[in-house]
């Protein structure tokens, strides 16, 4: 019973740091989404925009908290190297992120509400911006098109790498969780 209890405890942790591995690669890729992140002056676009970039920012947090909590966990310092000193995070602490995970959720969830509104008031701007007429007028009504447009994409491809990483955190946790409790490691 003690082999078979060690030796999930060994695969589930594989399966964490596979995870975390997988985890920090997306949050790097939603990082850069987020820098070139701007907004274009529709309140029903930037709303949408808005929603995502701050669901992308709470899956970044997330994602480091994740990291650090599992590396105090196993007792690894960051650059990987086994370190007793470390203080171990209790249970609270990962049910504080498992809430945390939550909030990110909430905020996935306001952006869905927001994309089919956000995305006709792009097409709306960009088909505006064809009947303008004043050549000075045209030029802004173009570029605020485009930047509609841009959040729209922005929106489009960090849907996915959101709702990718907001699954596997809570699948980690829920794993780490269940390892700890199966452990007697509170």
């Amino acid at each position: 019973m003690a082999l078979s209890l060690m030796t999930f405890c060994v695969v589930n942790a594989q399966n964490v740091k596979d995870e975390i591995s997988k985890s920090v690669e997306r949050a790097q890729n939603l990082q850069k989404l987020c820098d070139d992140y701007k907004t274009c002056g529709d309140a029903d676009v930037d709303g949408y925009g808005n929603s995502m970039r701050d669901a992308a920012v709470f899956a970044i947090a997330n994602s480091e908290q994740l990291e650090n909590l599992y590396k105090r966990e196993i007792g690894e310092s960051k650059d990987g190297v086994q370190d007793v000193t470390v203080k171990k995070p209790t249970l609270d602490e990962w049910l504080a992120l498992a809430s945390t995970i939550a909030g990110e959720g909430v905020k996935i969830k306001d952006a869905t509400v927001k994309a089919s509104s956000a995305a006709t008031a792009a097409k709306n701007l960009a088909s505006a911006a064809l009947d303008v007429k004043n050549p000075m007028k045209a030029a802004k009504a173009v570029k605020t098109a485009k930047a509609a447009t841009a959040v729209v994409t922005f929106g489009t491809k960090a849907a996915p790498i959101l709702a990718e990483e907001s699954a596997a955190q809570a699948k980690a946790v829920k794993q780490i969780i269940d390892m700890l409790k199966s452990g007697k490691n509170l």
